[in-house]
Protein backbone atom coordinates (compact mmCIF):
# COMPACT_ATOMS: atom_id res chain seq x y z
CA UNK A 1 0.00 0.00 0.00
CA UNK A 2 2.77 2.43 0.98
CA UNK A 3 6.12 2.83 -0.76
CA UNK A 4 8.68 3.54 1.97
CA UNK A 5 12.24 2.38 2.62
CA UNK A 6 11.08 0.92 5.94
CA UNK A 7 8.00 -0.98 7.16
CA UNK A 8 5.18 1.20 8.47
CA UNK A 9 2.19 0.10 10.51
CA UNK A 10 -0.82 2.43 10.31
CA UNK A 11 -3.23 2.47 13.22
CA UNK A 12 -6.49 4.35 12.72
CA UNK A 13 -8.57 5.18 15.76
CA UNK A 14 -11.42 7.42 16.80
CA UNK A 15 -9.36 8.55 19.77
CA UNK A 16 -6.84 10.42 17.62
CA UNK A 17 -7.41 13.93 16.32
CA UNK A 18 -4.02 14.36 14.64
CA UNK A 19 -1.51 12.13 12.84
CA UNK A 20 1.62 11.14 14.75
CA UNK A 21 4.64 8.89 14.25
CA UNK A 22 6.03 6.60 16.94
CA UNK A 23 9.13 4.43 16.72
CA UNK A 24 9.24 1.42 19.02
CA UNK A 25 12.29 -0.78 18.65
CA UNK A 26 12.72 -1.00 14.89
CA UNK A 27 9.01 -0.56 14.14
CA UNK A 28 7.50 2.62 12.72
CA UNK A 29 3.90 3.14 13.77
CA UNK A 30 1.63 5.86 12.43
CA UNK A 31 -1.43 6.69 14.51
CA UNK A 32 -4.14 8.65 12.75
CA UNK A 33 -7.82 9.59 13.00
CA UNK A 34 -10.08 6.85 11.66
CA UNK A 35 -10.94 8.48 8.33
CA UNK A 36 -7.48 9.79 7.40
CA UNK A 37 -6.73 9.00 3.75
CA UNK A 38 -3.82 6.83 2.64
CA UNK A 39 -2.60 9.70 0.47
CA UNK A 40 -2.37 12.06 3.46
CA UNK A 41 -0.55 9.47 5.56
CA UNK A 42 1.93 8.78 2.76
CA UNK A 43 2.71 12.48 2.37
CA UNK A 44 2.96 12.88 6.15
CA UNK A 45 5.49 10.06 6.49
CA UNK A 46 7.43 11.03 3.35
CA UNK A 47 7.97 14.54 4.72
CA UNK A 48 9.56 13.00 7.81
CA UNK A 49 11.57 10.24 6.14
CA UNK A 50 14.99 11.68 6.99
CA UNK A 51 14.08 11.96 10.68
CA UNK A 52 12.67 8.41 10.72
CA UNK A 53 15.75 6.91 9.07
CA UNK A 54 18.02 8.75 11.50
CA UNK A 55 16.07 7.37 14.46
CA UNK A 56 16.12 3.83 13.05
CA UNK A 57 19.89 4.05 12.56
CA UNK A 58 20.36 5.18 16.17
CA UNK A 59 18.22 2.29 17.41
CA UNK A 60 20.20 -0.14 15.26
CA UNK A 61 23.43 1.17 16.77
CA UNK A 62 22.14 0.66 20.30
CA UNK A 63 20.81 -2.82 19.49
CA UNK A 64 24.20 -3.94 18.20
CA UNK A 65 25.93 -3.21 21.51
CA UNK A 66 23.66 -5.48 23.58
CA UNK A 67 25.55 -8.73 23.03
CA UNK A 68 29.30 -8.85 22.52
CA UNK A 69 31.63 -11.64 21.45
CA UNK A 70 34.83 -9.60 20.88
CA UNK A 71 35.78 -11.26 17.61
CA UNK A 72 37.16 -10.06 14.27
CA UNK A 73 34.73 -7.96 12.27
CA UNK A 74 32.51 -7.11 15.22
CA UNK A 75 31.56 -3.44 15.37
CA UNK A 76 31.94 -1.15 18.37
CA UNK A 77 30.56 2.39 18.73
CA UNK A 78 32.45 5.57 19.48
CA UNK A 79 30.96 9.06 19.30
CA UNK A 80 27.87 7.74 17.55
CA UNK A 81 29.67 5.77 14.83
CA UNK A 82 30.48 2.07 14.50
CA UNK A 83 34.04 0.81 13.99
CA UNK A 84 35.12 -2.73 13.10
CA UNK A 85 37.37 -4.73 15.41
CA UNK A 86 40.48 -6.41 14.03
CA UNK A 87 42.38 -8.79 16.32
CA UNK A 88 45.92 -9.96 15.57
CA UNK A 89 48.80 -11.60 17.44
CA UNK A 90 51.49 -9.25 18.73
CA UNK A 91 54.41 -9.02 21.13
CA UNK A 92 52.45 -6.83 23.56
CA UNK A 93 48.71 -6.53 24.18
CA UNK A 94 47.47 -3.21 22.79
CA UNK A 95 44.47 -1.51 21.25
CA UNK A 96 44.08 1.63 19.15
CA UNK A 97 41.60 3.20 16.77
CA UNK A 98 43.34 3.68 13.43
CA UNK A 99 41.90 4.41 9.99
CA UNK A 100 38.38 3.62 11.19
CA UNK A 101 39.31 0.26 12.74
CA UNK A 102 39.84 -0.86 16.32
CA UNK A 103 43.18 -2.67 16.02
CA UNK A 104 43.80 -5.08 18.90
CA UNK A 105 46.98 -7.05 19.58
CA UNK A 106 46.97 -10.11 21.85
CA UNK A 107 49.65 -12.60 22.83
CA UNK A 108 49.79 -15.93 21.01
CA UNK A 109 49.75 -17.64 24.40
CA UNK A 110 46.60 -15.82 25.54
CA UNK A 111 43.99 -18.46 26.42
CA UNK A 112 41.19 -15.92 26.76
CA UNK A 113 41.80 -13.32 24.03
CA UNK A 114 38.16 -12.14 24.08
CA UNK A 115 38.49 -11.19 27.75
CA UNK A 116 41.75 -9.37 27.00
CA UNK A 117 40.19 -7.46 24.11
CA UNK A 118 37.16 -6.52 26.23
CA UNK A 119 39.40 -5.20 29.02
CA UNK A 120 41.51 -3.22 26.55
CA UNK A 121 38.42 -1.73 24.91
CA UNK A 122 37.00 -0.62 28.24
CA UNK A 123 40.34 0.91 29.22
CA UNK A 124 40.50 2.70 25.86
CA UNK A 125 36.97 4.05 26.25
CA UNK A 126 37.68 5.25 29.79
CA UNK A 127 40.88 7.00 28.78
CA UNK A 128 39.26 8.80 25.87
CA UNK A 129 36.09 9.62 27.77
CA UNK A 130 38.10 11.28 30.52
CA UNK A 131 40.00 13.48 28.07
CA UNK A 132 36.93 14.37 26.02
CA UNK A 133 34.53 14.98 28.89
CA UNK A 134 36.92 17.08 30.95
CA UNK A 135 37.84 19.30 27.99
CA UNK A 136 34.25 19.60 26.80
CA UNK A 137 32.88 20.33 30.28
CA UNK A 138 35.40 23.11 30.79
CA UNK A 139 34.42 24.67 27.47
CA UNK A 140 30.65 24.40 27.97
CA UNK A 141 30.86 25.58 31.58
CA UNK A 142 31.98 28.95 30.23
CA UNK A 143 28.75 29.16 28.24
CA UNK A 144 26.63 28.30 31.28
CA UNK A 145 28.83 30.58 33.40
CA UNK A 146 29.52 28.04 36.15
CA UNK A 147 32.74 26.44 37.42
CA UNK A 148 32.67 22.77 38.50
CA UNK A 149 35.03 22.09 41.40
CA UNK A 150 35.86 18.64 39.99
CA UNK A 151 35.13 16.49 36.94
CA UNK A 152 35.25 12.71 37.37
CA UNK A 153 34.68 9.60 35.26
CA UNK A 154 32.92 6.68 36.95
CA UNK A 155 31.55 3.16 36.36
CA UNK A 156 27.88 4.00 36.73
CA UNK A 157 25.48 1.17 35.96
CA UNK A 158 22.21 3.08 35.74
CA UNK A 159 22.98 6.75 35.21
CA UNK A 160 24.86 8.91 32.73
CA UNK A 161 26.02 11.65 35.06
CA UNK A 162 25.54 13.45 38.34
CA UNK A 163 26.22 16.81 39.96
CA UNK A 164 26.78 17.10 43.71
CA UNK A 165 25.61 20.02 45.80
CA UNK A 166 29.29 21.03 46.05
CA UNK A 167 29.62 21.31 42.28
CA UNK A 168 31.42 18.02 41.59
CA UNK A 169 30.35 16.59 38.24
CA UNK A 170 30.70 12.88 37.44
CA UNK A 171 30.06 11.07 34.16
CA UNK A 172 29.52 7.51 33.06
CA UNK A 173 32.41 6.67 30.72
CA UNK A 174 29.93 4.92 28.39
CA UNK A 175 28.66 8.30 27.25
CA UNK A 176 31.47 8.44 24.65
CA UNK A 177 29.55 5.79 22.70
CA UNK A 178 26.85 8.38 21.99
CA UNK A 179 26.79 11.06 19.28
CA UNK A 180 28.37 14.41 20.09
CA UNK A 181 25.05 16.20 20.52
CA UNK A 182 23.93 13.66 23.12
CA UNK A 183 27.23 14.03 24.96
CA UNK A 184 26.78 17.80 25.01
CA UNK A 185 23.26 17.34 26.34
CA UNK A 186 24.53 15.26 29.27
CA UNK A 187 27.19 17.87 30.02
CA UNK A 188 24.72 20.77 29.86
CA UNK A 189 22.28 18.72 31.94
CA UNK A 190 24.79 18.44 34.77
CA UNK A 191 26.11 21.99 34.44
CA UNK A 192 22.57 23.37 34.73
CA UNK A 193 22.21 21.49 38.01
CA UNK A 194 24.80 23.87 39.39
CA UNK A 195 22.18 26.57 38.91
CA UNK A 196 19.10 24.51 39.78
CA UNK A 197 19.54 21.40 41.94
CA UNK A 198 16.25 19.85 40.84
CA UNK A 199 14.24 19.00 37.73
CA UNK A 200 11.74 21.83 38.00
CA UNK A 201 10.27 23.76 35.07
CA UNK A 202 12.84 26.44 35.76
CA UNK A 203 15.61 23.86 35.44
CA UNK A 204 14.35 22.50 32.10
CA UNK A 205 13.89 26.03 30.78
CA UNK A 206 17.56 26.58 31.51
CA UNK A 207 18.55 23.34 29.75
CA UNK A 208 16.46 24.25 26.69
CA UNK A 209 18.43 27.48 26.33
CA UNK A 210 21.54 25.44 25.58
CA UNK A 211 19.99 22.29 24.06
CA UNK A 212 16.72 23.13 22.27
CA UNK A 213 16.24 19.48 21.22
CA UNK A 214 17.05 18.08 24.66
CA UNK A 215 14.00 15.81 24.56
CA UNK A 216 15.40 13.93 21.55
CA UNK A 217 18.72 13.52 23.36
CA UNK A 218 16.98 12.33 26.51
CA UNK A 219 14.95 9.81 24.50
CA UNK A 220 18.16 8.51 22.93
CA UNK A 221 19.63 7.89 26.36
CA UNK A 222 16.47 6.37 27.79
CA UNK A 223 16.20 3.82 25.01
CA UNK A 224 19.89 2.94 24.94
CA UNK A 225 21.50 0.02 26.71
CA UNK A 226 24.66 -0.12 28.79
CA UNK A 227 27.04 -2.02 26.51
CA UNK A 228 29.64 -3.63 28.76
Amino acid sequence: MYDFDFPVEVIRTNRKKTVSIHIHGEKVKVRAPKFTSDEFIEKFVTARTNWIIKKLEEISLRTEIKSRKYVNGEKFPYLGRNYSLNIAVGCNPSLKLKNGIFEAKVLYSDKTPQVTVKDMLISWYKEHSEKLLIERTKKLSEIVEVSPVAIKIKDYKSRWGSCSIKGEISYNWCIVLAPYKVIDYVIFHELCHMLEHNHSYKYWDKVSQFVPDWRDCRDWLRSSNMPF
